[in-house]
């Protein structure tokens, strides 16, 4: 893929969000780290976005351990898009989800610099 030139994303359909997105922590004692959200998709928009990905040109990034540490093999995709970024933020429901007040103490900086950079 070019240098700044995005790939033509799947649709989100049917339209988003399908279920209201609760946050949650993943186990106890990470609830001020980590927020998992289940269900973001549903299963066959899932299932087309892997799908899609599997298409893109991934690098293979191996690196070279560090004495002690194990071998990671990562294929990876990446692209800064900001079209795509605000579409997740603005048409899943994920804006509505991590702007709740009950999850302020964990946002209010990192949000207050996305939103800016989302919308000037």
């Amino acid at each position: 893929m070019a240098a700044g030139r995005s790939p033509t994303w799947p649709p989100f359909k049917p339209p988003l969000p399908v279920v209201q997105l609760t946050p949650e922590a993943p186990v106890s004692g990470l609830e001020d780290k980590i927020i998992l959200l289940r269900n973001f998709w549903p299963k066959n928009l899932c299932r087309d976005y892997v799908n899609f990905l599997k298409t893109l040109p991934l690098t293979t990034t191996p690196g070279r351990p560090k004495r002690g540490e194990a071998v990671r093999v990562n294929d990876r995709f990446q692209i800064d898009d900001a079209r795509f970024a605000e579409k997740l933020w603005l048409e899943t429901g994920l804006k509505d989800a991590l702007l709740d007040e009950s999850l302020r103490h964990l946002w209010s900086v990192i949000l207050s610099n996305l939103v800016s950079s989302i919308h000037p």
